[in-house]
């Protein structure tokens, strides 16, 4: 049986349900009926959370196994659970899928699921199954217990506690970064990085003695150190001083950031998905801490100060900085008004589009081309530069931020400046690669991931928004014009 639609609902139910309850006393009925029955354990409070992950938004089946996604979706909420000083439980597990989907992938998928609740003694108790016209989406949702004296929030930091974290922070980010940009199998200190993007751990252990221990606060480092400060800050109503030289940043990363050309540190300020823990806690419960559990990992990287102070980070010269809270928005983007869409069947469809695209360009043209990773950006612009007549090979300029190339506007000569985004965190690095320089230049600037600098882009420019379709090959692809000129671009494309 090769699809899903040939297996059906019921099929694929039995196809998954062996081996999800690790903790039989707790569970009078599990999946197979309309709900699942629990026995819950007395005098404990009920935690719950959940989480959602969409293709082409939080992961890309081109870089990332079944058996790394089943396990990853789990491992985020355990992580939630974590940073509440509880134990994880119960997790109920829905999941729409094309209908294309093999059951192979499936079974695999649910493997990871299964090694992870393993490992966490968690019961998969139910779900739901659906078909998906646009791409795999999984929704897990974990049940947890904690006893009501262990019980952390973000908001119990004080002035004068201690700020530490659990682990190496920036390893995820890393990884994903090393992922979108390819050929990382070869470097020795990709794996680690790649591997805990992948597969993260959840602290759950440490989250448990930290609770017991007296933490007055705590998060799951899930969009970054400067985010999950601000939630803390914030909620806490504290300010927090960061101290960058007592951040940890593992050697492998260091290696990583080097050859990406971007600064260790704005990995784990910035990059997020390490799932491991923040927490505050009285100076004096952290050195006892410390020397109660010396097997737990922990690294002091600041202080809770006065609510005034706001949330800041000290660099090694002493300097102190205003502390931006950055990490990953999915709702930030700037507002796009289409004018015109095309429906791209294939990778041959998209290039030919960037072939039409280049014939109605003139010199000075400003090109932003937006999409998750796997949405086919580097391949419309070598459809753009083939267009451009371009002679040399055109690849994506991850690691090297831009890249130029010489094409040909009728008989007239212009450079093509093709810019990749992905790795800039700060506007102060535009300035660095001479940005507004290239962009104003005369020339043909195609740029992808613009939407993490939108403020900085030219006011009149031509937005692509590139999207999956139905099917695993197929893009929908939409054009924003800003400004006179693209709009009358659009319409000669029309």
């Amino acid at each position: 049986m090769d699809k899903l639609n040939e297996l059906g609902e019921f099929g694929l139910i039995d196809l998954i349900k062996q081996d999800t309850i690790h903790d039989h006393g707790s569970v009078v009925v599990g999946i197979g009926d309309d709900a699942a029955a629990l026995l819950p354990t007395p005098r404990q409070l009920l935690l719950l959370t959940t989480d959602m992950l969409v293709e082409s938004v939080h992961f890309d089946l081109a870089t990332t196994t079944p058996w790394q996604l089943g396990y990853k979706s789990i491992a985020v909420n355990i992580s939630d659970i974590a940073a509440m000083g509880g134990v994880p439980r119960h997790a109920v597990v829905s999941i729409a899928l094309p209908p294309a989907t093999s059951p192979d992938f499936v079974v695999n998928l649910y493997k990871g699921m299964k090694e992870i609740c393993r490992e966490f003694s968690v019961n998969i108790v139910g779900g739901d199954t659906v078909s998906s016209p646009h791409g795999l989406v999984i929704n897990v949702m974990v049940s947890g217990e904690v006893e009501p004296a262990n019980l952390v929030r973000r908001s119990g930091a004080q002035p004068g506690d201690i700020v530490a974290v659990t682990g190496y922070l920036g390893n995820s980010a890393a990884g994903l970064a090393l992922l979108a940009a390819g050929e990382w199998e070869d470097y020795n200190f990709a794996w680690p990085l790649v591997t805990t993007h992948l597969t993260p751990r959840p602290q759950v252990k440490a989250g448990q003695l930290l609770a017991g221990f007296g933490a007055t606060s705590m998060d799951d480092i899930s969009d970054g150190l400067a985010s999950e400060a601000h939630e803390i800050a914030k909620a806490s109503k504290v300010g927090i001083k960061l101290y960058a030289g007592q951040i940890p940043l593992a050697a492998e990363l260091k290696e990583a950031a080097d050859k990406l050309g971007k600064p260790a540190l704005d990995y784990a300020l910035y990059g997020g998905e390490d799932f491991q823990l923040v927490f505050t806690m009285e100076p004096g419960q952290y050195e006892a801490f410390k020397q109660a559990y010396p097997d737990i990992t922990i690294f002091r990287v600041g202080e809770v100060v006065e609510d005034g102070q706001g949330v800041t980070l000290v660099d090694e010269t002493g300097k102190v900085h205003a502390l931006e809270a950055g990490g990953y928005n999915h709702f930030r983007q700037e507002e796009q008004n289409v004018l015109l869409d095309f429906n791209s069947d294939g990778p041959e469809e998209t290039y030919r589009l960037g072939q039409e695209v280049a014939k109605a360009l003139k010199p000075g043209d400003v090109l932003c081309l937006s999409g998750e990773l796997g949405a086919g950006k580097t391949l419309l612009s070598q459809g753009i530069a083939a267009g451009l007549n371009v002679a040399d090979a055109v690849s994506s300029p991850t690691f090297t931020v831009l890249n130029v190339y010489e094409g040909m506007i009728g008989d007239r000569q212009v450079s093509v400046y093709h810019f990749d985004l992905y790795r800039l965190e700060h506007p102060d690095e535009l300035a660095d690669i001479g940005f507004d320089h290239y962009v104003e230049s005369g020339g043909i600037a195609i740029i992808e991931w613009p939407e993490k600098f939108a403020e900085f882009l030219p006011a009149e420019h031509l937005w692509l928004t590139l999207t999956p379709g139905h099917d695993a090959s197929e893009r929908i692809i939409c054009l924003a014009p800003k400004g006179k000129r693209y709009r009358e671009l659009c319409e000669e494309l029309k």
